[in-house]
């Protein structure tokens, strides 16, 4: 399915409304991105940690930015928890305890917690959009269009740059199955009834450019990070040149 719709350009004006709401899962610090953080200059410690937080800072601003008001950050991490009130967001504490399982079933039940609290919350909500926290270089542009694409359909399903995995799932909120994030996301989604909505993998390469190593942080870089990450990494002691930003929609 290739949407061509008049909203792949959007105006300023043109927000997805109140009807979507944005929900985003973060790890533990000590745990997270560790892949990143054994390829990356910095390793693991207090600069890996504030690049962590970064990145979801990113993320929720340009959630934010393309009009969605809503957005609920789910996490164990009281730091977590703090920094997504400080980005304008809803923090949401995830369980935690010996029955809770790890890996990948641990992240989709913590959205699929995340999704419930939302049909309690806000009984209006016609869908969520369960996006991954570690897109630095999304743009609010990127995420209108998608959206927009996304609303005809009970799901869809933005795969990441090989195709393979999942950064963007959108569904109806009335929808209780537990999502598929993992390995091979993508392929489980489109099995469950999820549209793929760039099959030929050609557009929006920012919001396909989730960060899990040291290549994908270069990658993110060469199409324009956020100032939150940005900035991470100017503490980090990395060259950062005038043009990382440009260009980025707000």
């Amino acid at each position: 399915m290739v949407c061509m719709t008049s909203t792949d350009h959007p105006g300023p004006g043109s927000t997805p409304g109140d009807d979507v709401v944005a929900v985003l899962a973060v790890k533990r610090l000590d745990e997270a991105k560790t892949r990143l953080a054994a390829s990356h200059g910095a390793g693991p410690g207090p600069l890996h940690r504030a690049l962590v937080l970064a990145m979801m800072r990113d993320t929720v601003d340009a959630v934010a930015a393309a009009g969605i008001e809503r957005i609920v950050v789910i996490s164990p991490d009281e730091d977590v928890l703090a920094a997504a009130h400080a980005a304008g967001a809803v923090g949401l504490r995830e369980s935690t305890g010996r029955d809770v399982p790890g890996g990948h079933a641990r992240l989709n039940l913590a959205f699929a917690h995340a999704t419930t609290t939302v049909r309690e919350w806000w009984p209006g909500t016609r869908a969520v959009l369960l996006v991954q926290a570690d897109l630095p270089a999304a743009t609010a542009e990127s995420l209108r269009a998608v959206v927009a694409c996304a609303a005809e359909h009970r799901r869809a399903v933005l795969t990441d740059r090989d195709g393979t995995g999942t950064t963007i799932l959108i569904r109806d909120v009335d929808i209780t199955e537990l999502p598929l994030f993992g390995p091979d996301s993508a392929s489980a989604h489109r099995m469950a009834g999820a549209v793929e909505l760039d099959p030929t993998h050609a557009r929006w390469p920012d919001l396909r450019t989730d960060v899990d190593t040291a290549a994908d942080l270069e990658t993110a870089r060469s199409l324009g990070l956020g100032r939150h990450t940005t900035d991470a990494l100017r503490r980090q002691g990395t060259v950062t040149d005038a043009a990382t930003t440009a260009g980025r929609c707000r």
